[in-house]
């Protein structure tokens, strides 16, 4: 059996909403992945035993073991998309639209998910039970694909929202600078601040659009998620230093 498993670190590198919604599927999902651990680690020992004694007994209990696996599997990607659905919820910035269509791939996915589970229920050998894994083989790159995508769409939420913070308070310092070029201030140590808080947020915006092409392109191992991560990380480094920059202009007005 190959091992196919989601992404289970992401969420840790996100920071957790505190809705009780979230943290129910989070739970949910801990616990149905260490489940899964168990089970494989089960069926690894059986296995070995079944091919070193081939026995009947042994055979069965390979049998049994693999098909506990391969519910706790199902399972895992069950939950996983319940979380994920909590994730997108507890995101504000994330349109609505956007929410309900997951949640129609979601309940497609939970469908296939159950009908594999009455596959594996049925399967009454090793070959069968392996053949139903090999159905969630070929399944699993289109759900790793959508899970990812929902991921990169978290992410982009959140440095979208940073930003707008950020150029809300670049308007309202505008305002104030023109107020005070019209009352005879000197403006020009907060302009050139502008400047550089402008080549930041240009920065940002390139690094977005990186980032926003990774998860949505697809090299022959599926998207990458490292690297989403890491650009979407690089660009919120730039807005922080666009921040920073705002922070020492308002500093020099506000003394």
């Amino acid at each position: 059996m190959k091992k196919v498993l989601p992404i289970i670190f992401a969420f840790f590198l996100l920071a957790a909403p505190v809705r009780a919604d979230y943290n129910s599927a989070y739970n949910d999902y801990t616990y149905a992945y260490g489940q899964y651990r168990t089970a494989y680690n089960a069926y690894l020992v059986s296995k070995s035993t079944y091919l070193t004694y081939n026995t009947l007994t042994s055979q069965n209990d390979a049998i049994e073991k693999l098909r506990a696996v391969l519910s706790a599997r199902d399972q895992v990607m069950f939950v996983y998309y319940d979380l994920l659905q909590e994730k997108i919820n507890a995101t504000a910035s994330i349109p609505d639209d956007y929410k309900n269509t997951f949640a129609g791939i979601k309940q497609s996915e939970k469908d296939w998910l159950a009908a594999n589970q009455t596959k594996i229920a049925a399967a009454a050998s090793l070959d069968d039970l392996n053949s139903v894994s090999a159905e969630f083989a070929s399944r699993y790159p289109q759900m790793d694909t959508e899970t990812k995508q929902i991921i990169g769409t978290v992410y982009a939420a959140k440095e979208q929202t940073l930003n707008t913070q950020l150029t809300d308070w670049i308007t309202s310092l505008n305002a104030k600078l023109a107020q005070m070029r019209a009352d005879g201030q000197s403006t020009t140590l907060a302009d050139r601040g502008l400047l550089n808080t402008k080549s930041k947020l240009d920065l940002f915006s390139q690094k977005m659009i990186e980032a926003n092409g990774v998860f949505t392109t697809k090299n022959s191992d599926g998207i990458d998620l490292f690297k989403g991560q890491q650009t979407y990380s690089q660009a919120n480094q730039y807005l922080r230093e666009a921040a920073g920059f705002l922070t020492e202009i308002i500093k020099s007005i506000t003394g």
